[in-house]
């Protein structure tokens, strides 16, 4: 009987998951293809000298996965994937390595970098002979505000990472260190996630030279609705019709701006729901889950329910009764 690939278990939300893969390391190390970050199988290179080890960690939010890895001796590989969706619909696979000695969580020389884009269903295949530093991000589209049309046509090109891009990349290192042990609560996941996806975007589109004028106007069109959704959420009577109306443009043109990314009526009911999420946790006492959907701009509490449960899994009572003994614990 042929003995099932090792995997690495995905970390829970809010968990740091460590990888050793090493000729070093006899709980791991047997020859077989191991399973890490973006579903990358990690094996020793058919030919060469080089040490072969892999090590690192990964962090989880609710929705978006983040690792950083020294790797050496390695190949990479993941088979494409049928998928009945367009490209790029369900989420994007960030892949950064730098050269450098040292470990990714204190660099030693470290030389200039390239990222690549991914989809999540295509092929990747690397290989990496000496000392490298690793980077993956795993990130649902709707989460980080942009055009998947922009998206696919950045993919299957190299990008050669700018001193800034390198320092926004390390800079997230330091939260593999700390552990997910603050990462408890609800709101703090939900704080992960955009963290996370706002660095994927921030790559991208750092990696995009010179936007004409209308992709200017389009992001700035974004920005400036994401942040009225932010500061109006708890109104009831907000829409994609009077965001429309305080920028001043048409409710076609606010709609044509988030063209193949999240509309804007979903990014209020997902604002909502997240302030529902944290008021949920927060709270010690019983409290009616009619209030609070009141509280958070929801006109219905049985639409709120609803939406709830899809989002997180859970109704609102049995996501605040989880919390709540979590906090007892």
């Amino acid at each position: 009987m042929v003995e099932a690939p090792g995997r690495f278990d995905v970390p829970l939300p809010g968990a740091v998951a460590w990888l050793d893969v090493s000729a070093d390391n006899p709980d791991t190390f047997s020859g077989r293809l191991r399973t890490g970050p973006l579903g990358l199988q990690i094996s020793p290179l058919r030919s060469g000298r080089a040490p072969y080890f892999f090590k690192g960690a990964r962090l989880r939010g609710t929705r978006c996965i983040w690792s950083a890895s020294t790797l050496s001796g390695c190949e990479l590989f993941r088979p494409s994937r049928a998928s009945s969706a367009a490209p790029f619909e369900s989420g994007v696979h960030l892949l950064a390595r730098i050269e450098g000695g040292g470990s990714v969580f204190d660099p030693v020389g470290s030389s200039g970098g390239v990222m690549r884009v991914f989809d999540p269903c295509d092929e990747i295949a690397e290989q990496f002979v000496a000392n490298t530093h690793l980077f993956t991000l795993n990130v649902p589209l709707a989460a980080m505000g942009m055009d998947g049309g922009a998206i696919r046509d950045m993919r299957d090109r190299p990008y050669e990472l700018t001193p800034f891009q390198t320092q926004l990349l390390r800079a997230a290192v330091a939260l593999l260190l700390v552990g997910g042990e603050e990462l408890n609560s609800s709101s703090s996941l939900i704080g992960v996630d955009r963290y996370l996806a706002a660095m994927s975007a921030l790559l991208l589109r750092t990696a995009v030279r010179k936007p004409g004028p209308e992709v200017a106007q389009v992001e700035h069109v974004r920005m400036r609705t994401d942040s009225i959704i932010y500061e109006q959420a708890a109104d009831p009577n907000l829409s994609p019709a009077t965001i429309a109306a305080q920028l001043n443009i048409s409710l076609r043109q606010l709609y044509r701006a988030f063209n193949g990314t999240e509309s804007p009526a979903a990014r209020i009911r997902r604002r909502r729901l997240e302030r529902a999420a944290e008021i949920l946790a927060a709270r010690s006492g019983p409290g009616h889950v009619e209030a609070i959907a009141l509280e958070c701009g929801f006109a219905s509490a049985e639409y709120f329910s609803r939406a709830f449960r899809r989002e997180f899994g859970l109704s609102p009572r049995a996501y605040r009764s989880a919390h709540r003994d979590s906090a007892t614990r």
